[in-house]
């Protein structure tokens, strides 16, 4: 069973290296195509739009990876927000309703 799990992981590696090589040589294609003739750009290697590729990407999200901690904490508390929000307006926690209309220090949105 443990050798299956590497075989994926190694499987999935392969395949996530194979598709970054290919989306380079795609995003090469498509400069060399169009930014030379509408810009008078100049015409990239495979390596120039590699090295392109990553600076647009350290540049645009920065050095830390996709799940920093900042980014979860805001992620869970709109979850919070929205699903309280779904909540009251679906009906189904009557007890906190009846209890906001009995309260006069909570104010209705």
């Amino acid at each position: 069973m443990k050798t299956a799990r590497v075989f994926k992981f190694i499987g999935f590696g392969v395949l996530g290296v194979g598709a970054m090589f290919f989306f380079v040589w795609l995003v090469m294609l498509l400069w060399n195509a169009l930014v030379p003739e509408l810009f008078s750009g100049p015409v990239l290697s495979y390596w120039q739009t590699a090295g392109i590729f990553l600076l647009s990407k350290i540049l645009l999200s920065g050095f830390s990876g996709g799940g920093s901690k900042k980014h979860s904490d805001n992620r869970s508390k709109w979850r919070s927000k929205y699903q309280s929000k779904y909540h009251k307006m679906s009906g189904c926690c009557e007890e906190e309703e009846s209890k906001s209309d009995t309260d006069p220090e909570v104010q209705p949105a």
